[in-house]
């Protein structure tokens, strides 16, 4: 068979509802992929704000034309919110497409999410975390999951309970997992998400550390002060209504990392979670977007 290979550049921000449009149309995981031209062992990064590529695959068959059809309404739809070039098209064998190769991506100090199919050389210090492609635009370049992992690679230390609150892909739980966290508990309204972390943590070879639960907090299987650090990567009415329960689930000297808000909404955030007895120890921003780290506050 061959295929029809779809790419079109876009913002990071934007990498997430472009690769669900490629993934519901097309076939296999499409990927997000960075640019290059920064040099890790200078202590560079990358730009968290330079554009990615997004690309998806077709079958070339009867159906190929109306998956381009919804996909081009799809990206029409995201042009209102920012100008974004032609998809380009490249016709691709099966034999390339099941051997693409896909770059890693370094967060933070140490972590690596490593695509499966991608060539590389550990280093000493590297804390892997292996995911599909698919799950890139989850793993680092939007600037909310980018700051979301550097911030639980800072305060995740071993043997600690971690709580994913919309936990999506699981990638914050696997990565905490990583980090030395002696158990996750991921929790997600989404159906979706939860099969989907379910299926990443069993790949990760982390299901016997974890535990995917369907719904929000409070949950009955969410115990109150239990959780060393609780992720919370998710939009900012849902962390003031959800602040108090969030609160709940942490120990004492236990941290809650934010992120998913936009600067514009970090005071109402941090206002919600200081009437129900937490303190921001410190908040930081990306572009338009915010993360912050959330303790008990001190009497």
């Amino acid at each position: 068979m061959r295929w029809l290979q779809l790419s079109i550049q876009a913002p990071p921000e934007y990498a997430e509802p472009l690769i669900h449009l490629f993934n519901m149309h097309g076939e296999g995981s499409a990927s997000v992929e960075g640019g290059g031209g920064y040099n890790p062992d200078e202590g560079e990064k990358p730009d968290p704000a330079a554009w990615v590529t997004i690309k998806g695959w077709l079958p070339i068959d009867a159906t190929t034309q109306s998956r381009k059809t919804a996909i081009d309404v799809g990206v029409r739809l995201v042009r209102h919110l920012v100008e974004l070039p032609e998809i380009e098209e490249r016709k691709v064998s099966e034999d390339d497409w099941r051997h693409q190769k896909f770059e890693p991506i370094k967060v933070g100090k140490n972590l690596v999410i490593l695509p499966r199919s991608a060539d590389y050389e550990r280093e000493p210090n590297d804390i892997v975390v292996e995911l599909e492609p698919g799950l890139a635009f989850g793993t680092g370049h939007h600037p909310t999951t980018l700051m979301c992992l550097e911030e639980i690679e800072k305060v995740v230390k071993p043997g600690d309970q971690f709580l994913d609150v919309g936990c999506g892909s699981g990638v914050l739980s696997i990565a905490a997992l990583a980090l030395g966290a002696e158990h996750a508990v991921g929790v997600d309204i989404e159906n979706d998400a939860v099969t989907s972390s379910l299926a990443n943590l069993e790949e990760a070879s982390y299901s016997d550390q974890s535990t995917i639960l369907s719904g929000s907090i409070p949950h009955p299987q969410v115990p109150d002060r239990q959780f060393d650090v609780v992720g919370a990567n998710i939009a900012a009415n849902a962390l003031i209504a959800l602040a108090k329960p969030l609160m709940a689930t942490v120990t004492d000297d236990g941290v809650i990392v934010t992120s998913g808000v936009l600067e514009s909404r970090l005071s109402d955030v941090i206002e919600a979670f200081e009437a129900v007895g937490g303190e921001v120890e410190s908040s930081r921003q990306i572009e338009d977007w915010t993360a912050a780290r959330i303790t008990r506050a001190k009497s």
